[in-house]
């Protein structure tokens, strides 16, 4: 039995990743023999860095071209901003900011996942149950500002200091597409 460091675990699944579209977490854990928790923890990582992205009890690559401008407004996403949406064919998008993301969301049927990444810790949380901050004075992509917090609290506690007002992923996104939607038509990349 091979034991494997985290970062030769991580090599090895995105060099499986390069000949299998989609791997699962349980397959994995075999062919490492490796605990579920220890994958979903390389998996985090690939995420975090870039080359992975978790779907539904696996993982798949992210090719080149989807992590370089938003499915939306065709703008560079930044990292901190992240939204990602993984239609039912399994194909993600990422976009550049919640707004974005958000409103791409809206055009898109029943997706398998849409996560965002929380502002302050940059983690990738299921973008459903987030709390969102609109209009606060941090502008780093597209108008209106909306950020995106894994919990209520921090969403509070950044609106007393920056302003703008907290509302859950359904009160957000109406704002948005009814309020201030600001974009014609979505452009999904391929």
């Amino acid at each position: 039995m091979i034991q494997r460091t985290p970062e030769q675990r991580r090599q090895q699944i995105l060099e499986w990743l390069q000949t299998d579209a989609i791997l699962r977490v349980d397959d994995l854990s075999g062919r490492l023999n490796v605990s579920t928790m220890t994958v979903h923890r390389d998996l985090d990582a690939l995420v975090e860095s870039g080359h992975a992205e978790k779907v539904y009890g696996g993982v798949r690559l992210i090719k080149v071209n989807e992590a370089v401008v938003c499915g939306l407004c065709q703008m560079a996403h930044q990292e901190r901003l992240l939204f990602v949406i993984t239609a039912q064919d399994g194909r993600a998008c990422r976009t550049c900011c919640p707004h974005c993301g958000l409103l791409l969301l809206a055009t898109l049927e029943n997706p398998i996942s849409v996560l965002v990444k929380d502002f302050l810790y940059g983690r990738m949380v299921n973008a459903t149950r987030a709390s969102y901050i609109l209009e606060s004075r941090v502008h780093l992509c597209c108008e209106p500002s909306v950020l995106g917090f894994a919990n209520p609290a921090d969403a509070q506690d950044f609106q007393r200091g920056f302003g703008g007002r907290v509302l859950n992923f359904q009160d957000v996104q109406h704002e948005l597409i009814h309020t201030h939607h600001t974009h014609d038509k979505p452009h999904l990349l391929p």
